[in-house]
C-alpha cells in the first residue's frame, strides 16, 4: 500500500512527518507472524471472556454485547493486547520518539467493530473528532498516541480519521477561539463538528497507527463497500486496533508505577497518558472489576509495567 504518511521504521522521514503533520503511519511494525498471533491470542481472550461467542461463528456475534463505539475495555488485561504492546517494533518505535528504551506502556482499550454490512444493527457509532489532551492547560507535547491495527484499514472498514497540522500553535489559538469553553474541561475535548480536511488514515495489518496527543482525530466509519469474498469466505471482523502508547519510565513517579502495577492485578484499565494511570480526564479509565483471567507477563512485557 502506498500512502504519502505511510513509512518504514527505518525511513528517517517518519519523524519529521509526526514532528510536521501530527501523524504517520509505520508499515509493518508487527511482522506478518507477529500479527498472525496477535489476533489468534485476542481471539482467545473474547472467546473466554463472551460466552457463546465464536471466532468462527458469525452467528454468535448477534447476540455479542459489544458497544456501538467499539471501545472494548474487557480484554485489555489479557494475553493478546499485552503480546502486541510488547512487541519489538512498537517499542522501538516509541524508544526513537523518546530517546529511551526505559519506556512504560499504555494499558488502554481495544477496538472492535464486526461487519455492520452484513448485519445494520452492527454498524458502529463513534464519538467523533475530538482532542485527548486540554489545548488550554496542556499546550505542549505530553504523549504519542499509537494504534496497532490487525486488519486492513480501508475506505470500506473505516478507521481512525485525523486532522493534519491541527496540532501546530496557530491550529491549536483557532480551536481555543472556536471552542473557549474547553478552558474548563478536562482532557476530554469532543468537539462535535466535521472537518473537511480530515483524512482516514489506510493502514494494513501490523501498521503502527502515531499521532501526537494534539492533533484532533477520532473514528471513521466506513463505506461498507467490502469485497464479498472477504465477507463470507470465513467470518472476519471489520476493525480490530490495539491502542497503544508509550513515554520514559522517568516521567512517572513512583507512587503512578505503583498504581500501575496495583491497577494491572486488579484488572482495571487506564488512559493514553502511562505516566498519569488514568488520573487524566482523557480516555477511559475504568473501575476495577472482577477479572475473568489473570495474564502471566512476560519478561518484557514486565518490563512495561
Amino acid at each position: 500500500m502506498e500512502a504519502s504518511y505511510r513509512f518504514s521504521l527505518e525511513d528517517a522521514r517518519w519523524q519529521q512527518h509526526l514532528s510536521d503533520e501530527g501523524f504517520v503511519v509505520l508499515a509493518g511494525a508487527l511482522l506478518p507472524e507477529e500479527v498472525e498471533m496477535a489476533k489468534d491470542l485476542l481471539w482467545t481472550d473474547l472467546e473466554a471472556a463472551y460466552k457463546g461467542v465464536s471466532r468462527e461463528g458469525l452467528e454468535s456475534w448477534k447476540k455479542w454485547p459489544l458497544s456501538k463505539t467499539g471501545l472494548n475495555t474487557t480484554i485489555a488485561q489479557d494475553p493478546g493486547a499485552w503480546y502486541v504492546r510488547a512487541c519489538p517494533g512498537v517499542k522501538d518505535a516509541f524508544a526513537r520518539i523518546w530517546g529511551s528504551s526505559d519506556l512504560i506502556v499504555s494499558m488502554d482499550a481495544l477496538l472492535i467493530w464486526r461487519p455492520w454490512w452484513l448485519e445494520a444493527a452492527w454498524r458502529p457509532c463513534t464519538e467523533g473528532l475530538h482532542l485527548d489532551q486540554n489545548p488550554f492547560s496542556k499546550p505542549e507535547l505530553e504523549t504519542v498516541q499509537g494504534m496497532v491495527p490487525l486488519l486492513a484499514v480501508s475506505s470500506g472498514t473505516g478507521g481512525l480519521e485525523v486532522l493534519p497540522r491541527s496540532h501546530r500553535p496557530d491550529a491549536k489559538a483557532e480551536l481555543c477561539r472556536e471552542f473557549p469553553h474547553l478552558r474548563y474541561s478536562g482532557d476530554w475535548c469532543p468537539l462535535n463538528r466535521s472537518y473537511e480536511d480530515a483524512i482516514l488514515l489506510l493502514a494494513e495489518p501490523g501498521d503502527l497507527v502515531l499521532w501526537d496527543s494534539r492533533t484532533i482525530h477520532g473514528g471513521r466509519v466506513g463505506d461498507g463497500l467490502v469485497a464479498p469474498s472477504a465477507s463470507h469466505a470465513s467470518p472476519t471482523l471489520a476493525r480490530l486496533s490495539v491502542t497503544v502508547a508509550m513515554v520514559p519510565r522517568a516521567r512517572a513517579t513512583p507512587e503512578v508505577l505503583q498504581a500501575r502495577r496495583e491497577g494491572f492485578l486488579k484488572g482495571r484499565i487506564f488512559n493514553h497518558s502511562p505516566h498519569e494511570a488514568g488520573t487524566s480526564s482523557g480516555t477511559l479509565a475504568s473501575r476495577s472489576k472482577k477479572r475473568h483471567s489473570m495474564t502471566e507477563l512476560n519478561e518484557s512485557q514486565l518490563a512495561l509495567l
